[in-house]
Order: C-alpha cells, then sequence, then structure tokens
C-alpha cells in the first residue's frame, strides 16, 4: 500500500479546507431531496444508514448493495444539513484504487450539495499511519527520515542480524532448533508480522509458551504428541527472543518496515494524549471502509483515536471477510458497537444493506444459499434481495467426470458467451460486458489460459501464482532452488523429468534409494511401488532430517542400477548445479538471465508456443525480480526465493508484458477478484480437496511461526485454551483443537465462495469434477458445488439449470485420465500426420547429408490406437512448428546474405555496440571468436572493485563477472594508481551513493537488456547516474547513459525524467552531460 494520501496533507497540519465557506446555509434537505441530487432513490435501509444522527455506526453492507454510494451519500446528507464540513472528512480504506474511487464519489456528492471546492482527506489504513508517525514520530525517537525498508532489504537486513548474534542465549537457542539462518529468518519475520498485526508483544508469546511447556511436561510426560508441541513452543519463543532483537536492530539504525506503521503510530498516540485532541480537532467525522478486513492492531489504533462517541462510520461485510491469514480479524466488525460506543456509553447504532443492485435474483439465490450458515453468526448479515426493477440471471452449475471435460466444457461456454458479446460490443455503442473465469490455484489459471487461447480466445491473467505456474518459469525457478537449496528434492524432480531430461520414474526411484542410503539408510526397502520410494525421498519437514537427493544425483551408486539415458542426465544436472552456484553473487535478475539460457527454457518456449505467451512469462519473471532487488543491490537468491513463495501464496499482482487485448477474458483468483464486478463470471474446479486450494496455513500447536490462539484478543471460547488440565489426554485434546480449527477455516471457506458468486451481474456458471490430472481417488463435488446444484433445481428452471452431473465413478475405479499408469514411450503420432513429418524429418537431413536416412520407424514406435488423440495431436503440432522452424534455417542458409537476431536477454555492452555496428556484432554472433586476455582489462576490474571497497559496497561475484572487465584504457598499474589518486579531487569521492556496480534488467525492444551502472547518487528529489571513465571520449555513448536512466527509473519507482546522468572523467575530473531525452525516447520507442 502506499504511504501517500489520496487527497490530504498531512494529519497535524493546517491545511483543511474551510469548505462551508462555500456553502454556509444548511439545505432543508429530506429524502426526496437526497435522491434528486443521487439521481436514483436510496432503499429504506440505506436512507436509514445515510440520515443517522452524527454518532458511531457501523452499516453492514452485504455484497453488491452499495456500500461506497453509502459513505458519499451519508457525507452529502450531513454537509447539506450543516453537521459537517466536507473538507473535514477523513476516509481510511486498503488500496490506493479503493481510495481513489471513494475520494471521486465524495467529492462528486458533496459538489452536488453546494460543496465544489471541497477536499476531503483519503488514506490507505497503513498510510494513514505512517502520516500520524511521520508527524509525531520525533516524540518517541522516531527520525522522520528514517529508512523504510521494503521487502528485499527488510530479509536481507534481517538475515545479516540473524547471522551476527552470537551471545550465549541465541546461540544455544538456535543451535536447538537445528535451522539454517536464512529458515530462521524466515520464521522470524513471518510470526513478527502476525504479531504486529495482532498487536500481542513478543514477550507474551514468551510467557505463554513457557506456561504451555511447564503444563505438557505435567499432563504428557515429555512423549508424544506433548513432546512435538513443547519442542514448537520452545522454537517459538526463540523467535520471540529474536524478534525484539530485530525490532532493537531497527531502532538503532533508523529503519523501520511496513509492520511497523500501526505499531510506531499506536506507541505516539498512548504515551502522548494531547495528539489525539490534535488529529480529532481537524475532523467531523471519519469513514472506514471494507472494516471487515481491518487487523487487530489498526483497530486498537483506530479506537484510541476515536473512540469514546467520535462520529465514526465503519462500513463492511463479515461474510467477505476473506483476508484472515494476513491479520485480519472479523470481530471487528462483529464488536464495533462494543468497541466504538456512543457518548454514552451505550453501543454503537448497527444499520444493514441488503438490496443488491449488482446480481440478477438467481445469483442472489445461490449466495444466500452457501452463506445462511455465515449470516447466522454475524448480526447484521441479512439475505441478498434484489431491487423490484432487477435483470434476470442465469446460474450453471455442472458436474463432470474428469477435469479434462470439465476444461473443455469451460473453453467452450466461455466462447460462445464471448462471441455474443464481442456481437453486441460491435453493434451497440459503449457496451462494457466482462467475462472472469475466477480459480483457486495458480496452475489452474495455467489450464484455463491454455484452453481458451487454444480456441483463440483473448485472456489476461493477473497475479503471480499464474505466472509462477508457467512451465518456462516453472523450470527455471526449480533450477533457482536446487542452487540454493541442495534438499530442494521436488524442484529437482521437476528438472529431471522434465522435457530436457525426461528420466523415467524408475530411475527417479532408484535415486531416491541411493539418497536414503547415503543419508544413513539401509539400501532398498520394501515399498508398494517405486512412487512410494520418490516420495520418501522427497517427503520431510526439517532441513537436516530430509533426504537430499542433490547427494545422489552426483554419488549415485553402481551404474547397471540405472538407464544409460538416466546416467547422462544425472551427470549433465549435476554439473548445471555447479556451474550455477558459481554465480550465485550476481544480482537476481542476471542470475535468472543465465539460469534462463542454460536451461533453454525460452528457445523451448518460444518453440512450443508460437504466441508467444511462454517468453512474455519469461519477461514477466525478470520484471519481476526486478522488482524485488532493492536499490542497494544485495537481495540474496534466498531472500528472492522466500519472496516468491510468499507472492504465490498471497498472489501479489505482477507487471505484464503481455498487452491487454480489448474484449480479453479475465483469469484470476477468487482473492483478486475481491471488489471488483463482471457480467459474466465462471469459477470451475469447486471439487473436495480442489477448493480452495494451495497450500494449507501452519497451525500454532505445529508450527513455532505461528501465533497461539490464546493469545489472541479475537479468539473464540473453544480456542482459548490448550492443554485443559481437568480434561482427555494431550493426544485426545489435541484432535479436538485442531477439529475447532479445521472448522474455523471451512468457515473461511464459505466466505471465499461467497466472494466468488457474487462477482457475477448476469451469469454464473460453477463447475466441478471427480477426477483430477495424477488422482488416485475421486474428488467428486465440494459441498458448497451441491448446494448450489440444490439451489439451482429449486429456482425458476428458464434461468437456472444442472447442465451436467456426472454419477460417482465405482468403487476401485481407475483414473480414467492417466489409466493403469502406462504411458506409451516414445510418444504415438497422429496416423494422419506422420507422412508430413517424415517428409520434413527427410528434408532436414538432406541439408546436413548425403547418407539416406530411414525415419518413417522412428515415428511409429510405440503406435497405440487407445484414446488420448487430443494429447497427440497437441504434441505433434508442437513437432509440425518446430519442422517449420527448421525449414527456414535450411532456406535461410541457402542464401548469402544471413539474418542474425540477438537473443531475448542481451548484456547493456552488447545491445548498445549493435545500435553503433550492427553488421560487426552481427558477425562476432554468427562467428564467436576467442578472445586475447587483456591485461588492461584486468585493471579496469581492479578499478572497479577500488571504487566499491571506497564506498563500501562492494559486493561478491565471481571474477569473470566483475564489472570493468571492459574498462581497456588502464594501461600500467601506475596509471591505475594515479586514477585513484585523481577520483579522490572529484567531487564525488566525498558523496554517499545509493547504489554502486548497481545490476539491472529492463525491457527494450521486447529483449531484455542486462547490465550494471557503476554509481547511482541522490540529491533532493533526484537521482543521478553516472559512469566512471577511465580513459579519453573516444569510448563515450551517450545511449549508454539513456539505458541507464531508464533502468534506475525502473529500480526506483520514478519518472526517467527525474534521473540525471553523467560521464566523469576520472583523470582530469570532468564531467561531461549529454542531453540524452531523445535518446531514451529513441529507446522507448523501440517497444
Amino acid at each position: 500500500m502506499s504511504g501517500d494520501n489520496v487527497s490530504g496533507g498531512n494529519v497535524s497540519g493546517d491545511n483543511v479546507n474551510n469548505a462551508s465557506a462555500n456553502h454556509a446555509v444548511p439545505l432543508d434537505m429530506d429524502r426526496g431531496g437526497l435522491d434528486a441530487v443521487l439521481g436514483f432513490h436510496l432503499s429504506d435501509s440505506q436512507w436509514e444508514a445515510v440520515s443517522a444522527p452524527l454518532a458511531p455506526g457501523v452499516i453492514v453492507a452485504g455484497a453488491g448493495t452499495g456500500k461506497t454510494t453509502s459513505m458519499s451519500a451519508r457525507v452529502a446528507y450531513l454537509s447539506a444539513i450543516g453537521a459537517v464540513d466536507p473538507g473535514r472528512v477523513l476516509g481510511l480504506t486498503f488500496t490506493n484504487k479503493a481510495a481513489s474511487a471513494l475520494v471521486s464519489s465524495i467529492r462528486s456528492r458533496v459538489a452536488s450539495v453546494g460543496f465544489a471546492e471541497a477536499e476531503p482527506s483519503v488514506f490507505t489504513y497503513n498510510a494513514f499511519a505512517s502520516r500520524v508517525v511521520t508527524d509525531y514520530g520525533l516524540r518517541i525517537g522516531h527520525e522522520p527520515k528514517a529508512t523504510l525498508l521494503t521487502d528485499g532489504l527488510r530479509y536481507q537486513h534481517a538475515y545479516r542480524m540473524v547471522c551476527s548474534l552470537n551471545d550465549d542465549e541465541v546461540g544455544e537457542g538456535l543451535a536447538r532448533m537445528g535451522r539454517r539462518p536464512m529458515d530462521v529468518t524466515d520464521l522470524m519475520l513471518r510470526l513478527d508480522s502476525e504479531l504486529s498485526e495482532l498487536a500481542i508483544d513478543p514477550r507474551g508469546v514468551v510467557e505463554h509458551d513457557r506456561a504451555l511447556i511447564a503444563q505438557l511436561d505435567v499432563l504428557g510426560s515429555g512423549r508424544g504428541i506433548a513432546r512435538d508441541i513443547a519442542e514448537k513452543a520452545q522454537d517459538r519463543m526463540m523467535l520471540a527472543v529474536l524478534i525484539e532483537r530485530w525490532r532493537e536492530y531497527k531502532t538503532t539504525r533508523d529503519l523501520w518496515e511496513y509492520i511497523d506503521q500501526v505499531r510506531l503510530a499506536q506507541r505516539i498516540v498512548d504515551q502522548f494524549p494531547d495528539t489525539i485532541s490534535d488529529i480529532r480537532s481537524r475532523l467531523d467525522i471519519v469513514l472506514l471502509d471494507e472494516y471487515q478486513d481491518t487487523s487487530i492492531a489498526q483497530r486498537q489504533l483506530l479506537q484510541t483515536l476515536f473512540g469514546d462517541g467520535f462520529p465514526v462510520t465503519a462500513v463492511g461485510d463479515p461474510c467477505q471477510a476473506i483476508y484472515s491469514w494476513r491479520g485480519a480479524s472479523v470481530d471487528n466488525i462483529e464488536s464495533f458497537p462494543q468497541h466504538f460506543p456512543r457518548t454514552d456509553q451505550r453501543p454503537a447504532s448497527r444499520y444493514s444493506l441488503a438490496e443488491n443492485r449488482r446480481s440478477g435474483p438467481a445469483v442472489l439465490h445461490v449466495a444466500n444459499e452457501i452463506s445462511t450458515e455465515l449470516r447466522a453468526e454475524h448480526a447484521g448479515a441479512d439475505p441478498l434481495i434484489p431491487p423490484g426493477d432487477a435483470s434476470p440471471a442465469r446460474v450453471d452449475v455442472g458436474l463432470f467426470d474428469t477435469i479434462e471435460t470439465e476444461v473443455e466444457f469451460l473453453a467452450t461456454r466461455v466462447g460462445e458467451v464471448h462471441a455474443a458479446v464481442e456481437k453486441r460490443r460491435a453493434s451497440v455503442n459503449g457496451s462494457d460486458e466482462s467475462i472472469a473465469v475466477l480459480c483457486t490455484t495458480g496452475k489452474n489459471i495455467r489450464r484455463v489460459d491454455r484452453a481458451l487461447r487454444a480456441r483463440g480466445i483473448p485472456t489476461r491473467v493477473t497475479g503471480a501464482a499464474a505466472l509462477l505456474a508457467d512451465p518456462a518459469v516453472a523450470d527455471t525457478r526449480a533450477l533457482l532452488e536446487v542452487v540454493h537449496e541442495p534438499t530442494a528434492n521436488t524442484s529437482l524432480v521437476r528438472l529431471l523429468a522434465g522435457a530436457r531430461w525426461r528420466v523415467g520414474a524408475r530411475d527417479l526411484a532408484v535415486l531416491g534409494e541411493r539418497a536414503y542410503a547415503l543419508a544413513g539408510g539401509h539400501g532398498r526397502r520394501d515399498t508398494d511401488s517405486i512412487h512410494d520410494d520418490l516420495n520418501d525421498a522427497v517427503a520431510g519437514s526439517d532441513a537436516v532430517e530430509v533426504t537430499a537427493l542433490a547427494d545422489a544425483l552426483a554419488d549415485p551408486g553402481p551404474t547397471e542400477h540405472y538407464s544409460p539415458r538416466a546416467i547422462e542426465a544425472f551427470a549433465e544436472v549435476s554439473d548445471l548445479v555447479t556451474r550455477m552456484r558459481a554465480h550465485t553473487s550476481e544480482p537476481i535478475s542476471d542470475f535468472i538471465a543465465r539460469a534462463v539460457r542454460e536451461l533453454g527454457v525460452d528457445v523451448e518456449a518460444a518453440l512450443a508456443d508460437p504466441s508467444g505467451t511462454s517468453t512474455s512469462a519469461l519477461d514477466d519473471f525478470h520484471a519481476l525480480a526486478a522488482s524485488v532487488t532493492e536499490i542497494d543491490g544485495r537481495v540474496s537468491l534466498g531472500g528472492f526465493l522466500t519472496w516468491l513463495r510468499d507472492a504465490e501464496r498471497f498472489n501479489v499482482t505482477i507487471p505484464h508484458t503481455r498487452p491487454r487485448v480489448p474484449g480479453a477474458v479475465e483469469i484470476m483468483t477468487v482473492f483478486a477478484a475481491k471488489g471488483l464486478e463482471f457480467t459474466h463470471v465462471f469459477v470451475p474446479f469447486v471439487c473436495e480437496k480442489a477448493f480452495p486450494g494451495g497450500k494449507p496455513r501452519g497451525r500454532w500447536l505445529t508450527s513455532p511461526g505461528v501465533v497461539p490462539w490464546p493469545l489472541r484478543r479475537d479468539v473464540p471460547p473453544h480456542l482459548a485454551v490448550f492443554p485443559d488440565a481437568d480434561g482427555e489426554s494431550i493426544s485426545k485434546q489435541s484432535d479436538r483443537y485442531a477439529d475447532h480449527l479445521r472448522a474455523l477455516e471451512e468457515r473461511n471457506n464459505e466466505r471465499l465462495a461467497y466472494v466468488a458468486l457474487t462477482r457475477a451481474e448476469e451469469s454464473l456458471t460453477v463447475t466441478g469434477h471427480w477426477w483430477g490430472a495424477g488422482q488416485s481417488k475421486p474428488r467428486g463435488p465440494h459441498r458448497f458445488l451441491q448446494q448450489i446444484r440444490a439451489a439451482v433445481e429449486s429456482a425458476d428452471p428458464d434461468m437456472c439449470r444442472v447442465v451436467m452431473w456426472a454419477p460417482a465413478p465405482p468403487d476401485g475405479a481407475d483414473n480414467p485420465i492417466t489409466g493403469n499408469g502406462g504411458v506409451s514411450w516414445p510418444q504415438p503420432v497422429v496416423p494422419s500426420l506422420r507422412a508430413e513429418l517424415t517428409q520434413a524429418a527427410a528434408a532436414v537431413q538432406a541439408a546436413n547429408t548425403t547418407e539416406p536416412i530411414a525415419v518413417t520407424e522412428s515415428l511409429s514406435l510405440n503406435e497405440s490406437s487407445g484414446g488420448g488423440e487430443t494429447a497427440d495431436e497437441q504434441r505433434v503440432r508442437v513437432w509440425h512448428e518446430t519442422y517449420e522452424a527448421l525449414m527456414e534455417d535450411h532456406r535461410l542458409d541457402q542464401v548469402d546474405e544471413h539474418v542474425v537476431r540477438l537473443g531475448e536477454h542481451v548484456g547493456a555492452t552488447t545491445f548498445l555496440r549493435a545500435l553503433r555496428e550492427p553488421d560487426a556484432v552481427a558477425l562476432d554472433l554468427l562467428r564467436p571468436m576467442p578472445r586475447q586476455p587483456s591485461r588492461a582489462a584486468t585493471r579496469g576490474v581492479a578499478w572497479h572493485a577500488w571504487v566499491e571497497t571506497m564506498f563500501g559496497q562492494q559486493s561478491l561475484m565471481a571474477v569473470d563477472d566483475l564489472p570493468g572487465a571492459a574498462d581497456k584504457d588502464i594501461t600500467s598499474d601506475a596509471q591505475l594508481e594515479k586514477l585513484k589518486e585523481a577520483f579522490a579531487n572529484t567531487r564525488y569521492a566525498g558523496r554517499e551513493p545509493v547504489g554502486v556496480e548497481r545490476g539491472f534488467s529492463v525491457v527494450l525492444g521486447g529483449r531484455v537488456i542486462n547490465g550494471r551502472i557503476d554509481a547511482v547518487f541522490a540529491e533532493e528529489d533526484r537521482f543521478e547516474v553516472v559512469d566512471w571513465k577511465t580513459g579519453g571520449t573516444a569510448s563515450i555513448d551517450s545511449r549508454q547513459l539513456a539505458v541507464y536512466r531508464l533502468a534506475w527509473a525502473q529500480i526506483a519507482g520514478v519518472s526517467w525524467r527525474d534521473v540525471d546522468a553523467a560521464f566523469v572523467m576520472v583523470a582530469t575530473g570532468d564531467e561531461i552531460r549529454p542531453d540524452t531525452d531523445a535518446e531514451v525516447e529513441s529507446l522507448l520507442a523501440l517497444d
């Protein structure tokens, strides 16, 4: 969330508009008058909430009932009757987009009642807390210019702190945990975030867990499950100690982070009550949007500032509280009347909005059906009702045999709807119908995306989960994980079994057996299948205990146990991992580019998917890495991989290189769809164990990184005590407690389903399946799907229908997707296309040899007449596209003039040289030749390394990759020493840079350009990129600075026009500042 407010100034300033001067006489505003101003009729419940007295109140606004309209109408009404000044309104919400919508709505409404110049203040919740800290932080010793840590720097500092702790208390605790520093850092930061959101002091964790361990020792005798829970509690106590050290670390270095904003603001208002009266004195009313998603820490800050009867209007829906995993507490909206009482201490009023003006009656019918139990738990959560003039809506529900048939139906149905929408769009001016497919995992998003694009339907995918599920990106990520973590067995299996090496399951199982033996096992074990052998190797919860397949890769044992192909693959992958580990000090973007080149996934993706989606995904992955890499360029590989796991789990929004196509079908997760609405909505994969999907969050009894429920202020009664001294055995109590936690999670799943269904306006299609890919047992319909079917069958058959309901498979049935587990290898070729492929192979062979080759048999090996023809056709299409690419290469080989293409990822030096000397670069690429070692280049490396050391920012990297290798102007060691002396006389020697030898990746002309900026300096609101020149001006190319300006603008998140650039002639101290605006614009035009 942004630290800037959408409108308004500092919390303590005097810039509040006196808008009432523009309209001093209150209007005689009744319901009819307000309806006339708004341009529509408020419902009875809306009028009651909008016209309520100026006092605390909560509006429980069901999905689609107009919460933003109600908030802005309330401000307009109160302004019109003279109760508030619209320039003294504070609105808080969660995103900048929502803040912009709210402030625009308020401005429009108050302008219609005579306050055209009013300027309400609207912040995000955390931006408001940040502003409080900025304005009053000096009172608690917080410097106004303290550095706000973003994700990468946060992990970096925390990791370094953990590694530097060596006192007895921490040292013994870390040794007892038996975890690597990076894992400890990850757990510590996760626990710190949760404690901050829940407003729990780390010392409270220590006290709770110490008492818990003592209880378990008495009740459980230190055995079994009691011992396991006690060990996790012991680890959590250690993490709590580290959190206290971490907070001290930040304070002493003038650092703070996003999660500190609310906590520090709370300290200020607790210690200095006059800040409360100062803030209140400038406000007439406070609006709290999406209040069900606030954390306990946010609620406590607001309660401290605006409790005791201050006019606060909170708006939200407990049935849409889907963010509990990030610290949100639905109890906030449930207990608002008690948290924010009136001045006479009576509970605040509660108002309900139930008239949904978004969705048709059939959609509301099914949404009400699945939210019955939810609404029973929450006061004011009434069933949604349509207005009297509601347009009809259609609801379809279906259950299919397999996920393949479900996706086939989905693609067909989306195609029909899309065609109809586009026809209306062409004939009806301004038609704005939209289509969305809401999934629960990135893998399913990719599955839907492929199916729709195969039919020519334009799509737009949102969120990191889908990006990381792309095959090319997933392979690249797998290599990064194997390089970083020897026990990343799942990732290693992905590489070995993937398209490049294609190691079979039996070889992998033997490798797993070998890994088990190297880890201290005793050779072959009795298991039911080779899959069990492999699963045993991959399984494990602690890095110390996990069997490492990588160990067996380097030492596979007797070769007769493996196929020749596997032995070759093991050696290649082992060498690849070793090569990659030599470059882990590179900037993340550079390292990813290296991984892509080594794997060749960019070439494979381009051949396998001519639409360019996978290559675009790789570009998105590079952009994602560039956005994570922080200003000091030191984000570790481990930090980046941890960030990826969070991005996947929380499905963060990512930058898109694929252009948005008008009429594209939106494909996203339900979380990403929160707050949005679409004309037509499809919700597939509503199956048991598939909805909501994703990895379950850890529970505090089994995970040290989770806060114990008994410490939470919103704890339900049945989770408040564990263990019960007068209860059953610890084992039985633990099982019952886990049941309560599962029930809580299932309630959250109901909220997620409710959000998904209520995104639809005119049509809703919900589907599921029995068999997923790779399932040994059928999934079957989720209870939500069964409830929707029941609701559909009881509704108007003209508007609701069951399109398909496949019967349950018989007991013991095989998965029809996987059959009996047998696979034809090599894959069979569809007979109708064998002749064309045979001709293609012969043509390619003819271009390379005069010897004849028999290809027909090789194309028909293991021909199968069984099913799977669709998959075969897909493979053949790939072969056909490969053939066409090969034939094009053959055609070009026959002509005298060769076209040489730069790769998708190009070094900045090569890119700039290609612009200057395209023929020379083409010749180098076509016939690369080794270059004579250069002592001058070696001295160039030494010069750049010395500059880094001068600034105290030397980074670790392989010698071959050191910056300065291209600087050939330093011809002697004596000249190198003179340059060092001359540098001390430049104006840059005494300045502190914000970046030195900063690696970057920037997309230009459809290519990712990688390079390094020598130095970056900051001055006021501008940046300056500098390139050191150790010789004359012959090597100066102003386009180099243009590239640097674009790169730094991307890194720092500023306009390129805010970035200056200069060549510094070190020997003379001269600064050359060419005007590069035109070059920047020409580079941008390459896209």
